[in-house]
């Protein structure tokens, strides 16, 4: 239950919402078993009703066979192999349809995200459809992706009449969302077409603060030629998604919603109640 007038923390926030974490991992050998053994820790503890979905997406390391001895040892961990790269995206998709629990979020293979930020804010999708959070130490990363990052969003704000504070973050959806939105991006631009299309179809949502990790060992694959590139293709289609093609409905249910705010960790949160006729 949510007190308005303030809470201490999120700890004793219980929900009963369910969780489906869909994982992508590409040449995470390094990483991966203490990612998920950090993740179904919190899991365990803070949900309870949860599932990893680990996608190996084309890994030429050890990544697949270690995916396949977590499975093992944990049967609430499904395991996807992909041939050969695919990316985010794909991973994404086979996740989004793979999912059987109520909600549904991504987690990076890398270990670079605390858990726990994932899965705090799970029990505001008891009042709104997606969760965004934003980054509240980005000196964590170099000067160049703080830059990038700012002007990467200040596009997005801009072409979709968004007021988003940050886009490509672990962003906790209700897996109903996705008998609405398609997913169509292969590549890392899913983080943001998800979101876009959510909030263009009228899905309610609330932004959180959240804290980013620090990668332990490898580097990011994100900034590569390619991936800019396939990151330009994926926006224009997604601007054509939005303002050319015909946009998708939610199910005709009219929808009265109220302005609520409350306060976590100090932190005033304004989000959108939705109440049913």
């Amino acid at each position: 239950m949510l007190n308005k007038e303030g809470l201490e923390n999120t700890d004793n926030m219980a929900t009963s919402i369910s969780l489906s974490v869909m994982v992508p991992a590409l040449n995470e050998g390094r990483n991966l078993r203490r990612t998920i053994d950090n993740l179904a820790q919190v899991l365990e503890e803070k949900v309870g009703d949860w599932e990893i979905i680990l996608v190996n997406d084309g890994s030429i390391d050890h990544t697949g066979s270690l995916a396949d001895e977590l499975a093992r040892d944990e049967p609430r961990i499904k395991v996807m192999h992909h041939q050969y790269q695919r990316g985010l995206g794909s991973c994404w998709k086979d996740g989004v349809n793979a999912a059987t629990k109520n909600a549904v979020a991504w987690f990076p293979g890398d270990g670079e995200n605390d858990p726990y930020e994932l899965v705090k804010y799970l029990f505001l999708l008891e009042h709104v459809d997606l969760v965004i959070p934003y980054i509240t130490n980005r000196d964590v990363r170099p000067w160049y992706r703080r830059f990038l990052s700012r002007a990467y969003l200040w596009v997005i704000n801009l072409s979709f009449g968004t007021m988003l504070s940050y886009i490509t973050g672990n962003v906790l959806y209700r897996r109903y969302i996705f008998e609405v939105v398609k997913p169509e991006a292969d590549g890392f631009f899913t983080l943001t077409e998800c979101p876009i299309k959510a909030l263009s179809s009228g899905f309610t949502y609330v932004q959180v603060p959240e804290r980013l990790g620090i990668r332990q060992c490898g580097h990011s694959t994100i900034l590569t030629t390619r991936s800019i590139i396939t990151i330009i293709r994926e926006y224009l289609r997604l601007l054509s998604s939005i303002y050319l093609r015909q946009k998708p409905r939610r199910v005709s249910r009219k929808v009265v919603r109220h302005r609520e705010v409350l306060s976590i960790d100090g932190v005033r949160v304004t989000y959108l109640s939705r109440g049913l006729k």
